[in-house]
């Protein structure tokens, strides 16, 4: 899951449906049924680059406000079998480039398939510094920026949020 963190920034968030891969690939389902790799929802076994078909997915639903094969809340076979066929609209709003990043999906030829480097010099990334990412020094649209102090600003004083602490006991955690 993607939020905003106060300075308007990017984080990624709620990794329960994490997966640490100790191999090449994997047979267990883990993530939202609507931005499932084709491998996955098939049952054929998966690698890291179902996390790039994700990625593809979530760039599709930042452009277009849509899921690209419809929502598991809706019907999730249906959106299921889409997602095997790859049956999707190539929305006609976006770039050339934006629509060769997200129709890389053939998982054998799947763009970041040889490691993030790959999708990094996608031409949709043309321009970006990643470096900015890592260091969080990226600027950060005043649109984004306005809207997390109007919300902040209309919190009651007397809002309070639960600290977040470390778990306290992992030791059922350690052969998880």
């Amino acid at each position: 899951m993607l939020m905003f963190d106060q300075a308007g920034r990017l984080q990624f968030v709620d990794f329960r449906f994490g997966k640490k891969l100790t191999g090449e690939r994997t047979f267990t389902i883990c993530g939202m049924a609507d931005s499932l790799a084709p491998e996955i929802v098939l049952g054929k076994g998966h690698g890291l680059s179902a996390d790039w078909w994700s990625l593809g997915v979530l760039i599709y639903f930042m452009l277009q406000g849509d899921m690209p094969f419809g929502s598991w809340r809706e019907n999730e076979v249906d959106t299921s079998a889409r997602i095997a066929k790859g049956q999707f609209n190539l929305p006609q709003s976006c770039s050339p480039e934006a629509l060769d990043l997200i129709t890389k999906v053939d998982e054998t030829k799947r763009l970041g398939q040889d490691g993030p480097e790959s999708v990094k010099r996608h031409p949709w990334f043309a321009g970006f510094d990643w470096n900015t990412l890592v260091d969080h020094t990226n600027p950060v649209p005043n649109e984004i920026v306005s809207r997390i102090s109007h919300h902040l600003l209309s919190c009651p004083e007397d809002c309070s949020f639960p600290p977040s602490s470390p778990l306290r006991d992992s030791e059922g955690l350690e052969d998880w």
